[in-house]
């Protein structure tokens, strides 16, 4: 089982467009007349796939969010490879230390039910990243039927285009592990079997390796397997790399992904047969964090944020050229 969401991943014009443009920051800012602060508050945030690049990029840009808002002090675990452990002991140290919030995608909800209780206890206000806990001070994440709804959408248009009679077969890569992500590979699915065709593989696979092997085990079974739906861009882009390999025209072939990964990112404006992604707005979504936490902390603002994905698509460069340079941004 693949357990590596690509759950990552904007541009700084659409954070206007979003929910997380609601500046949750209610204390006197470093960029207020008086440019002090009254308090500084101070936030974890802990997302367990730290060594994915797409976090890396997020929680850079939400580090930079903070110090442009001022008045908090943003901190970051280390965790990586989806390791409880390692998770429980930075937000055990941030429950210790008495925190003002903290923003966690918990690897198990349950095991941190009892961090929660003391947390709240003492003051500390608990939000959680794409998931939710009974209880909690609020949350954020991005809209997963969203992005099923984008996808869908344009595979149909596509369908009509190139195959309106049939012809062609049909890959879609889940994570049934992820309840939450099921828009995300349901809304394709119905999309190209109402549009005529068959899905011949439904599988869980979030990177490269299982997109690749999947794509060359249907391509095998289906030669004329011509549309390949990612869960995630790096899914797709694995996918990509066989249909590649095979010399299939790729004036024939749909694939795309979901988040805006860099990778995905790059196939897109590159053209050809990587047709689209349903990307995170990071900036957005980077703000989000920092702003629901201090809503929260504050108790002054929308303590629950949802960041609108966006369709990145060759036909759009401005865009896709917006979305890259997040991850261009990261660690300056």
């Amino acid at each position: 089982m693949h357990l590596k969401p690509a759950l990552v991943a904007g541009v700084a014009a659409l954070a206007l467009a979003s929910t997380a443009s609601l500046s949750a920051c209610s204390a006197p800012t470093s960029s207020s007349p008086n440019g002090e602060c009254s308090k500084t508050y101070t936030v974890g945030f802990s997302h367990p796939i730290g060594e994915a690049e797409v976090i890396k990029a997020l929680k850079s840009l939400a580090k930079e969010y903070s110090t442009k808002v001022g008045c908090v002090d943003l901190l970051l675990d280390n965790t990586t490879g989806m390791k409880l452990e390692s998770q429980r002991a930075t937000v055990e140290s941030w429950v210790t230390q008495q925190v003002d919030a903290i923003v966690l995608w918990p690897v198990d909800s349950t095991a941190f039910a009892g961090l929660q209780k003391q947390a709240q206890s003492q003051g500390t206000k608990w939000l959680t990243y794409l998931t939710s806990m009974d209880g909690q001070d609020g949350s954020v994440g991005f809209d997963n039927k969203l992005q099923g709804e984008q996808i869908a959408a344009d595979v149909t248009e596509w369908i009509e285009k190139n195959y309106p009679d049939g012809g062609a077969t049909a890959a879609v890569t889940t994570l049934t592990t992820l309840p939450p992500s099921r828009p995300r590979y349901e809304l394709p699915i119905k999309a190209i079997e109402a549009a005529g065709l068959k899905v011949v593989s439904e599988q869980n696979c979030t990177d490269q390796a299982c997109g690749l092997q999947i794509a060359e085990d249907a391509l095998r079974e289906h030669p004329d397997l011509r549309i390949f739906i990612g869960l995630s861009d790096e899914s797709a882009i694995g996918a990509m790399k066989a249909f590649k390999n095979a010399g299939i025209d790729p004036n024939t072939v749909y694939i795309a992904g979901q988040d805006g990964s860099p990778e995905g990112l790059a196939a897109v404006k590159e053209g050809g047969m990587y047709r689209a992604s349903s990307a995170i707005p990071m900036d957005a979504l980077a703000a989000s964090i920092v702003d629901a936490a201090m809503a929260a902390a504050t108790g002054k603002g929308e303590t629950n944020l949802v960041t609108p994905t966006v369709l990145a698509k060759a036909d759009n460069p401005q865009l896709v050229a917006d979305l890259i340079g997040n991850f261009e941004r990261k660690g300056q």
